[in-house]
């Protein structure tokens, strides 16, 4: 089963792969993907601190800040900076020099994280592409403790009255990329300290009546079509995608006339929906969360 860490911050880039268990909800189909795992942030570089190891490999020492069941926090020993091991249930973990899983690592261990050194760049990091991870010196709860307020930062609870921001995310032959989708329109409520009821609406649209695109609405450059994830920094309850062609013009629009049509996708029980996306067409997402909906979009372009 997929696993998933929330925080309140902006993570993004959430789950990165289809989950072996799928939740099948209004506008997304169930079944299976075999792409490789998304990434949940903008840009990439490669691990600080960390040193080639052979065929590739990057290997680096992290200790074990939080551990939690499907929640788990890394900081580097090197550069001490926290990241997230956003795939390890898919890597290969060794304690006492036996296979085991992630809910076996303990607060306060050291351990040898090898992988692609494909760091993304969000806070705290996230680190998709880790193939094993080895406890090399035990430690105790006590020896993370100096990492306690970063750990309270990550997986504080998020804030019920801010609309989830979420991300696109997808790779070609050239790069791993993910883009931040904002809501353009939204209709939110939540219940405040005092047990009042809140409320926050917007409305908008992703193209004006003549179909020119929001300028706010972000491009995902793809050469051809690929396979692709859409997250959010909260899980959503349903999510249906729509798509309309692009106009060929020197600005990005569609045709307001035209009639969109449903884009399957495949919403597992992380809350990551995956979809194949096309070059040339603008995408609208429409998220379903327990406060209210949100809307969100992009378009791609060759």
């Amino acid at each position: 089963m997929r696993k998933h860490i929330r925080t309140s911050l902006t993570l993004l880039i959430v789950a990165l792969a289809a989950a072996s268990f799928m939740l099948i909800l209004p506008g997304c189909a169930g079944g299976s993907n075999d792409s490789p795992g998304k990434p949940d942030a903008v840009g990439n570089r490669s691990a600080d601190g960390a040193s080639e190891a052979t065929q590739g490999d990057v290997v680096s020492t992290a200790m074990v800040a939080y551990a939690n069941g499907d929640q788990v926090l890394f900081v580097d020993q090197e550069t001490q900076t926290p990241y997230i091991p956003t795939e390890i249930d898919d890597a290969t973990i060794i304690v006492d020099g036996q296979q085991t899983d992630e809910e076996a690592l303990v607060a306060g261990n050291i351990v040898q994280v090898t992988g692609n050194g494909i760091m993304l760049e969000s806070y705290p990091g996230q680190y998709p592409g880790i193939t094993k991870v080895e406890v090399i010196e035990t430690g105790s709860p006590a020896d993370a403790e100096q990492y306690a307020d970063i750990v309270d930062t990550v997986f504080a609870a998020p804030d019920q009255s801010q609309v989830p921001v979420g991300s696109l995310s997808y790779k070609t032959d050239q790069a791993d990329t993910s883009v931040v989708l904002n809501p353009y329109e939204f209709d939110w409520q939540w219940q405040t300290e005092d047990g009042q009821t809140s409320t926050s609406q917007v409305d908008g649209s992703a193209a004006d009546g003549n179909g020119t695109l929001n300028e706010t609405i972000v491009d995902a450059r793809i050469p051809n079509a690929v396979d692709a994830f859409v997250a959010f920094s909260v899980n959503p309850t349903s999510l249906e995608i729509e798509r309309q062609p692009l106009v060929k013009g020197e600005t990005a629009k569609i045709d307001p006339q035209s009639d969109g049509e449903d884009v399957p996708c495949t919403l597992g029980d992380d809350g990551t929906a995956a979809l194949r996306i096309e070059p040339n067409y603008l995408y609208e997402v429409k998220a379903t969360f327990p406060q209210g909906e949100a809307e969100y979009a992009f378009y791609t372009i060759n």
